[in-house]
């Protein structure tokens, strides 16, 4: 049977380059878990091997099947949920013989002949001939739900019940009594050891408990999790118990009135019905209640927790595992000694033994509720929807392995595949590919590739996005291991791509912060091995952000670009008087994105910046290039023009700039604190403006006009006024 988890896969790289081999390779267990597995076991070591053949030997038109049990004869006797049916299972015969007046069989034991089969809610326990189906109410423990049934070696028969946690001791005659109350709201799971001893689940508090032949009971565990789902005690008489993060309800469904239906909430491992009374005598109200249950797909995005404990004779517990994500439902013996054990809500089957755990099987249907074997065979039963399975002991006879499909970032070709383990010569294992550009398998991608026998060689399959292989096992046997699967490819070049350049304000000089500090950053006048354009920037680490300082005459230009292949890339910048066909280089080869320069070697005027961005480093054969330009600045080294005139007592003061805006204006008197002036027209925004001193108040004094461009020119003027 098939079933995908979604987990993750690694992807291994060859070596440091982008665009260079690189491997997907498969070799854990989660990354074996998140393929499709059909006939395969995996293993905790990690390993692929061949799983059991799993057959469906019938649907039930019932959405859960809850519990069974066997007869010494090989039949099997199921309980269902939703419409209270109890089926006999004889060979592939599915035969309904019995249905209850509640909806839900949560339990059913075999014994002399006879099967009984506990109903919830406000059931009770029916003594059912398998034959003839006729049936009588054996025994009634006035209880909501009864949860389990175990016979004791004498043939007493034991009931674990809820909401008051009742275990009841029923004799052959049908007479029973409470042999202990537990301080939790149901008796979930029960097992009989070695000298009589009983072991009981709770669910609420998620205890085990353990009562003896001489009626004294005691709590062996306190669970973190709040249910006891399932126990179990194997021919050694070690005892095994599943824990899980059910919440079973806390209140038992009240007796209703006439005309009243009441609601009660129930167990998360049960379905939803409503619940018909018992045949009442003429006249007499049926009491009804609803029972909602919670197995249906959204339990898939919170599925909870399960785990498994081992509990010795002498009382110690232990967990010896834990499964995120899954709550195990059932628990009994497998082959060779080991412990089967069903999960959901993926629909698995696992097998521990010595401290290593496999899943060997999965289901479609999403919970595996039951389970049980008779050492050759295992029956298995299932809710979402209701279906019974056979497990042999025999290797399936097709065993597939489908991996989950690997995304690759991007066109990308394919080459060496690698397939490593035991016992895979001669044609014991196949593996054949596929690709496509399309995150799921569909029509569109390319049909399998010929199954190739040889565990290594070059993967028949055109180049794509997204690639997937798949593993055959032609003729299955216990030697045979997969360990791990690998698959290199290489990513299709792609050029680089700049996405902005530009030119800070003017005099804006951003340098690393290993730069020797002020002044010697705006002193620096080394000589410029690269030209005449002359740079403030030192080497620095890449992700060194700089810090931003000023010093006229310089532009900073800074830019971003990226590589979707994750190339390293050099830079190169170039400029040219605006209109000119000429480029001038301003640097080669940077892996920096940002410089400085120097433009007081230029002429004024305006210029535009050329970018080129190369993966030359990691494509030194065919590399590729991304080019951006047009990208104007402008140029000014040369101060502003002060002129004075006079009128009357208005001393005039123009300012005239070709190139720029006029940016600040001051005049000082007699060598004291600069004053700003303001002009004319209230907003400095041009390159000429006029400013106004009143001569009645400078008269006599030795006065300095000073105006400063935006791109900090400095121009001063003296006005000497009689």
């Amino acid at each position: 049977m098939r079933i995908r988890f979604a987990l993750l896969i690694t992807l291994i790289a060859a070596d440091a380059f982008a665009v260079g081999p690189q491997f997907w390779r498969v070799h854990s267990i989660d990354e074996f878990l998140a393929g499709d597995i059909e006939g395969f076991a995996v293993t905790s070591r990690g390993e692929l091997r061949a799983g059991p053949a799993v057959t469906k030997v019938a649907s039930i038109s019932d959405p859960f099947v809850l519990s069974q049990a066997a007869a010494p004869d090989g039949d099997h006797f199921l309980g269902t949920g939703n419409a209270g049916q109890l089926y006999r299972l004889h060979g592939t015969e599915m035969k309904a013989i019995f249905k209850a007046p509640e909806p839900e069989i949560f339990a059913v034991a075999y014994r002399d002949g006879a099967v009984y089969a506990a109903t919830s809610p406000n059931g009770k326990i029916y003594r059912v001939d398998p034959a003839s189906g006729k049936s009588s109410v054996f025994f009634d423990p006035k209880q909501a739900y009864i949860w389990a049934l175990q016979f004791t070696p004498n043939g007493d028969l034991l009931a674990g019940t809820g909401v008051d946690g009742k275990l009841f001791r029923i004799s052959a005659a049908g007479e029973g009594k409470v042999i202990f109350t537990a301080p939790e709201t149901h008796l979930r799971s029960l097992a009989v050891g070695r000298g009589g001893a009983i072991l009981a689940g709770g669910s609420g508090k998620g205890r085990i408990y353990e009562i003896r032949a001489d009626g004294t009971a005691h709590a062996l565990y306190d669970s973190a999790l709040t249910e006891i789902s399932s126990i179990y005690i194997d021919a050694d008489g070690t005892g095994w118990a599943a824990g899980a993060s059910n919440v079973l309800p806390a209140a038992a469904p009240k007796t209703a009135k006439p005309a009243t239906t009441t609601t009660a909430t129930a167990p998360s491992n049960a379905p939803s019905s409503a619940a018909a009374g018992a045949e009442k005598a003429e006249g007499e109200a049926t009491p009804s209640a609803t029972v909602s249950f919670s197995f249906d797909d959204a339990t898939a995005s919170q599925p909870g927790s399960g785990e498994l404990y081992r509990i010795t004779p002498d009382g110690f517990v232990q967990t010896v595992r834990k499964f995120e994500g899954e709550m195990v439902y059932a628990i009994t013996g497998g082959p060779d000694g080991s412990i089967l054990l069903s999960s959901g809500p993926h629909g698995r089957i696992y097998s521990f033994k010595s401290g290593e755990i496999s899943l060997i099987a999965t289901v479609p249907e999403k919970q595996v509720v039951s389970l049980s074997n008779d050492g050759t065979t295992t029956l298995i039963t299932t809710t979402n929807s209701g279906a019974v399975y056979r497990m042999q002991n025999t290797f399936s006879s097709k065993a597939e392995y489908r991996s989950a499909a690997k995304d690759v970032d991007r066109f990308s070709y394919f080459g060496h595949y690698r397939v490593e383990g035991n016992d895979l010569g001669d044609g014991r294992v196949a593996i054949a590919f596929r690709s496509g550009n399309t995150k799921t398998p569909d029509a569109t991608w390319t049909a399998w590739s010929a199954a190739s026998p040889l565990p290594e060689g070059q993967a028949a399959v055109p180049a794509g996005r997204y690639v997937q292989w798949k593993l055959t096992m032609p003729k299955p046997s216990a030697g045979i291991v997969i360990d791990s699967v690998s698959l290199g490819y290489i990513n299709r070049n792609v050029a680089p791509v700049i996405d902005s350049l530009t030119v800070l304000d003017p005099a804006v000089v951003v340098v690393g912060s290993s730069y020797p500090a002020s002044p010697q950053v705006l002193e620096a006048t080394n000589p410029d091995e690269y030209g005449i354009f002359t740079s403030l920037d030192a080497p620095r680490d890449k992700t060194d952000q700089g810090k931003k300082l000023f010093r006229r005459g310089y532009r900073t230009i800074t830019w971003r670009a990226h590589d979707e292949n994750n190339d390293s890339l050099r830079y190169s910048l170039w400029l040219r008087p605006k209109e000119s066909t000429k480029w001038l280089r301003l640097r080669e080869n940077l892996d920096e994105t940002q410089m400085n320069f120097d433009t007081s070697q230029l002429p004024d005027g305006k210029y535009e910046l050329r970018l080129v961005a190369t993966d030359a480093t990691d494509n030194p054969d065919k590399p590729l290039s991304d080019t951006k330009e047009a990208v104007d600045f402008v140029v000014d080294n040369t101060p502003p023009e002060i002129a004075v005139t006079t009128s009357g007592n208005d001393v005039m003061v123009r300012v005239t700039d070709k190139l720029s805006i006029v940016g600040k204006v001051e005049y000082s008197a007699d060598a004291q604190k600069w004053i700003r002036l303001a002009p004319v027209d209230g907003v400095a925004d041009s390159g000429d403006e006029t400013y106004r001193l009143d001569r009645s108040a400078i008269g006599g004094k030795y006065i300095v006009v000073r105006a400063v461009d935006s791109f900090y020119n400095v121009a001063t003027r003296a006005v000497s006024l009689p």
